[in-house]
């Protein structure tokens, strides 16, 4: 049993070592530009959060809670420039998050887009022409 306890602690320190060179050696395009990337990082929470007032405000047009596309899109958008700016800081705990987030977004844009193709289907099936011209009155 202590054996195997201590054959975890290896392989998790491993995989921590592993981690921590790869953070340490990762570096972003202009890493070192300090001003750029509080703007990236603004930029990202600023579209991140327009997304609540788009909402608000489509939901005040309808007169009930809605949530539009657009939501969603906003949501991926500012995410993936939110995660940008984690991995520029190299913070795991906002990698991580970001990363996560981004699941039930990207799976509502898909489940948005599949009742849209759904939608613009033909409620009923083509009948072929050789059929319809068998059914034709004279013949």
């Amino acid at each position: 049993m202590i054996h195997l306890f201590s054959l975890t602690l290896l392989a998790e320190s491993s995989l921590h070592a592993w981690v921590v060179e790869f953070m340490r050696q990762f570096h972003m395009p202009y890493q070192d530009n300090y001003v750029l990337w509080k703007i990236i990082g603004l930029g990202g929470t600023l579209i991140f959060g327009s997304r609540t007032f788009v909402q608000w405000i489509y939901s005040e047009k309808h007169k009930e809670v809605k949530i539009p596309v657009v939501f969603w899109w906003l949501s991926v958008v500012g995410t993936v420039i939110c995660l940008s700016y984690a991995l520029r800081q190299k913070d795991s705990v906002f990698i991580l998050m970001y990363t996560c987030n981004m699941i039930p977004y990207v799976r509502n844009l898909m489940l948005i887009r599949r009742k849209s193709l759904r939608d613009k289907a033909p409620a009923y099936a083509p009948v072929p022409a050789t059929v319809a011209a068998a059914a034709a009155p004279g013949h």
